[in-house]
């Protein structure tokens, strides 16, 4: 396909489906703005393999809470339009200026040749908005439904959101259906919903929307498990009903990844075989930014053409080339048909084109990942209401305030903190007691770890990842905020540990190794420009060492950006001016963000050990 010149109109979603066959399927593939660049420029790498492999009819692109991403998702826009596929721009109402909306519209959007929209409702971002609200004009997704037909009249077709199992804000979710009337009345084209695992709720819903008058195009949110964990974070936050069955099953291989994949892929063969049965022709599949599942369940469902199996040269995702090796690999021959598929089976290369990031998902994972960070796409943010969040947190004045506050969440009394609002998982519980001591004794306050692991089964219900049969090994690491003069300590602590090792001859390099910035921009570290540090990696038969998580520079300031972010939206929790907003904000100016890393993974208490044998420095 040509690519299309700037700013030439693309084609509405609305005439590509009147020139579909009654009975034809059709599908979209949804795709959030990555946290690097470098994520970004293997995302759009994907897209273009996806586009060729899979021809979807269209693809979505998120737009972060309050447009929280909007310069990012914008050049997402950019770069798929420009290879020739159609887009669909979500735009969020909630906290949105005119002017920001206008210039999006007008100077992006048109000039990119979008007319594509999915309007939505969205969260605000956390901030004055508690206080003053910034913009009486879009409250809800009706609000900009109305406003673009105002002003652009048809230009663009808009798509909204549907909830076949209620709004989650919302407490009478029969006035959810007449919502979405409203919407369709207001101007909306056709209708995306929320993810769901229930296929009947889902029909009755249908139904319901259609008795109602509901006459636009429904297409399901398709939502292909990858992991068990963020499975279990994503259809909470939705409030999702999974249903007894699926939740038993999922229970019973939540350690094993290929198999949850697996499973996650036959479910979404089975549910959209059943939708299709039941005369729903369109489907929108939330990816994750990654592309192997949802290939697998389009080859399930024997809607597109499989790949012959053969010898190929891996397509090495952007910097790869100077972090692996290379070569040539045998191709993955193609899954199975119909409702049952054939087991992943293996991680394949870490440097295949579909797979090399399929199990480091989320926050410890690959920064080159087009996946990496959380795995909603909605950018970083407070997950509670403002209630909740004040019930849990409280009003903090001290320090101490703080760390019993982290603390209390490592210990279980307290179900989260603003950087985690789920619960603290087994792998955190094995090091709690030494976390609990860093917040405590040293107002250390930890938001990231993991535990030294020396072989431990792949398929182990605590450490393991991949598919059984393999080993698993991790360097401890820890990350935590401490004060400025902490830092200079801890900083030259780890310059003298290198210098010892050097001198009696043990190695040219410390055994401690960290990334460290602050708000304001500045950074420290004991790493050269370009390192990489492996901190997890699985050993499997037959397959090359898989290394899953890596922490270097990319991703720790991607992640120090979110970290300092979460500071600034807990303090706007509190009143301007009031003595709790005053002290987080100040925390936030004048911390660090360490990242630290202990080679020895066979000592499980080496990074403990020399962290607490720090001196203390008197708080300020």
């Amino acid at each position: 396909m040509a690519s299309p010149v700037p700013g030439t109109p693309g084609t509405k979603i609305t005439d590509q489906l009147a020139k579909l066959a009654p009975d034809e399927p059709y599908y979209t593939f949804e795709v959030f703005p990555p946290k690097t660049d470098i994520g970004t420029s293997n995302l759009v790498d994907r897209i273009s393999r996806m586009n060729a492999a899979l021809s979807p009819n269209w693809v979505h692109v998120t737009w972060g809470a309050g447009g929280s991403t909007q310069e990012r998702s914008l050049d997402l826009v950019a770069a798929t339009k420009a290879m020739g596929v159609e887009v669909c721009l979500h735009l969020t109402a909630t906290n949105m200026e005119e002017q920001v909306l206008e210039s999006s519209l007008e100077q992006r959007a048109k000039e990119l040749g979008v007319v594509n929209l999915l309007a939505l409702r969205g969260d605000p971002p956390r901030g004055e908005e508690y206080w003053t609200a910034t913009n009486d004009q879009f409250h809800h997704a009706t609000d900009l439904i109305k406003y673009i037909r105002l002003k652009y009249g048809d230009y663009f077709c808009i798509g909204v959101a549907g909830y076949p199992e209620g709004h989650a804000d919302s407490e009478d979710k029969t006035q959810d259906i007449e919502y979405l009337y409203q919407k369709q009345e207001a101007g909306a084209d056709f209708v995306v919903t929320q993810l769901f695992y229930d296929v009947e709720v889902f029909m009755t819903w249908y139904r319901a929307c259609r008795a109602r008058g509901i006459t636009i195009p429904i297409l399901p949110g398709i939502m292909p498990i990858q992991n068990y964990q963020s499975f279990r974070r994503m259809t909470n936050l939705c409030k999702s009903h999974i249903p007894a069955q699926i939740i038993s099953e999922l229970e019973a291989i939540q350690t094993d990844d290929a198999a949850v994949k697996d499973y996650g892929v036959n479910l979404a063969v089975k549910m959209m075989s059943s939708l299709m049965s039941q005369g729903v022709r369109g489907y929108h599949l939330c990816t994750l930014n990654l592309e192997k599942s949802v290939t697998r369940v389009l080859h399930g469902l024997e809607w597109v053409q499989k790949p012959v199996s053969g010898p190929s040269t891996p397509i090495l995702p952007k910097m790869v080339e100077s972090l692996r090796s290379t070569g040539k690999v045998p191709g993955q021959g193609a899954p199975g048909s119909g409702a049952t598929v054939t087991p992943a089976g293996s991680l394949g290369r870490n440097d295949s084109p579909t797979s090399w990031d399929e199990f480091p998902n989320g926050r410890f994972g690959d920064a080159r990942s087009p996946a990496y960070g959380e795995m909603d796409g909605y950018g970083v943010g407070l997950k509670l209401p403002p209630a909740e969040a004040l019930k849990q947190w409280g009003y903090p004045t001290t320090l101490a305030d703080i760390s019993t506050l982290f603390s209390s969440y490592l210990n279980g009394t307290l179900p989260s903190i603003p950087w985690s609002e789920e619960a603290l998982r087994p792998e955190t519980t094995t090091i709690s007691r030494s976390l609990v001591r860093l917040n405590d004794e040293r107002h250390w306050w930890t938001v990231g770890s993991q535990p030294a692991v020396d072989g431990a089964p792949s398929a182990h219900p605590i450490h393991g990842f991949g598919p059984k049969g393999g080993f698993v090994y991790q360097k401890a690491f820890v990350e935590f905020f401490l004060g400025e003069e902490e830092m200079e300590v801890f900083e030259r602590r780890a310059r003298e540990d290198e210098e010892q090792r050097k001198a009696s001859g043990e190695g040219d390099e410390g055994v401690v190794k960290f990334f460290a910035g602050n708000r304001r921009g500045d950074k420290r570290t004991n790493m050269g420009k370009g390192d990489v540090n492996a901190v997890t990696w699985g050993v499997f038969p037959g397959k090359e060492i898989v290394t899953t998580t890596l922490i270097e520079e990319m991703s720790f300031k991607a992640w120090k950006e979110e970290a300092f972010s979460i500071w600034q939206e807990w303090s706007y929790l509190y009143p301007a001016g009031s003595p709790s907003r005053k002290f987080i904000q100040n925390l936030a100016d004048t911390r660090w963000l360490v990242s630290v890393c202990h080679h020895d993974f066979k000592n499980e208490e080496a990074l403990w050990t020399w962290l607490l044998e720090q001196p203390v420095v008197e708080k300020k």
